[in-house]
């Protein structure tokens, strides 16, 4: 093992050589034995843990519970069920409603053109296919 990969290792598993995986761990203690910097860098490794296991936050048991309880409650919630955006109400009645309003816009398209409101009879008379497209959502399309 080169120094390079001890370093490598004490930063990923710590100062305690234990926890190294069991291949290079065998590795490390040679290395240990053997290179003054080698020691030093697992001294450092180690003083970091100490560090970090000073810093850990301190968890009351009733506060894991209680943040348990309440994830337990929202997995056995029913799912509610939003109705598809596409439809005007929820999956029961969704068909009547969707009919009625496709039925309102055909009949009010066709009344537009009755009217004069749409330009069909010019279209017409110039004998080619003009489609003029008004709607309130997207404006008006020529």
């Amino acid at each position: 093992m080169t120094l390079k990969e001890f370093k490598r290792f004490a930063d990923l598993y710590g100062g305690d050589i234990d926890r190294w995986p069991a291949t290079d761990g065998v590795d490390a203690l040679t290395l240990l034995e053997n290179c003054a910097e080698a020691r030093a860098i697992l001294a450092d490794a180690a003083a970091l843990d100490a560090l970090l296991d000073r810093a850990a936050p301190v968890v009351a048991e009733d506060s894991v519970q209680r943040v348990l309880d309440g994830i337990a409650t929202k997995l056995d919630a029913p799912v509610e069920r939003l109705p598809a955006p596409w439809s005007l109400s929820a999956p029961p009645m969704r068909f009547w409603p969707t009919a009625g309003f496709l039925a309102a816009m055909g009949m009010v398209g066709f009344f537009a053109a009755v009217q004069g409101v749409l330009p069909v009879q010019s279209a017409q008379t110039r004998n080619y296919a003009e489609v003029v497209v008004t709607s309130s959502y997207l404006g008006a399309i020529q």
